[in-house]
């Protein structure tokens, strides 16, 4: 990718343009109304746009598309034995789509239930060897998409950025790691 001549993200590569620009029309002018100031606007779109990346730098492993994959495989991975509604919590999902999910994961190969032995009403979850395998080469992949995604950004603002971030979810998610 090549870099910006306007010094942005000190020379660091462009992100990727996007193929659905409009080509027809000029669009140089449009007036954004109040999303201009508005987080919530920014929020959703840059989750999209580093969603459909991430979506793009997975595409070969089994966690690519949809929402929730990644974080389970991670979570679980992290915390073994984990409940599916602990899990549910800090991923954002309902109950329905939890067990959706878990469906698909379980089919794949990369995650397993169990019966807790002290409750036996519960179910808890763990990686397969599989899940363990396909969870390193996540990481790698994670780390070097944000890396590239958000290299328009100085190490500072990054940081900064993310510290923000996590200072909302905490706010919003009950027990949530607030970082620093």
């Amino acid at each position: 990718m090549p870099a910006t001549s306007d010094g942005h993200g000190e020379g660091r590569p462009r992100p990727r343009s996007n193929p659905q620009i409009p080509k027809t029309i000029d669009f140089s002018e449009i007036d954004f109304d109040i999303f201009t100031d508005l987080l919530s606007f920014y929020v959703r779109t840059v989750n999209m746009l580093v969603s459909r990346d991430l979506d793009e730098q997975m595409a070969a492993l089994e966690v690519a598309g949809g929402t929730g994959k990644i974080s389970t495989l991670l979570l679980v991975g992290r915390n073994p034995g984990i409940r599916p509604s602990v899990l549910a919590h800090f991923i954002l999902k309902d109950r329905s789509a939890m067990g959706r999910l878990l469906d698909q994961m379980q089919q794949a190969g990369l995650v397993e239930q169990k019966i807790s032995p002290e409750e036996r009403r519960a179910r808890e979850l763990y990686l397969t060897v599989k899940g363990r395998r396909v969870a390193e080469e996540v990481r790698t992949v994670a780390r070097r998409q944000s890396a590239d995604f958000f290299s328009i950004l100085s190490g500072q603002e990054q940081a900064d950025l993310l510290r923000l971030l996590r200072k909302v979810y905490a706010g919003y998610v009950e027990h949530a790691p607030a970082g620093d």
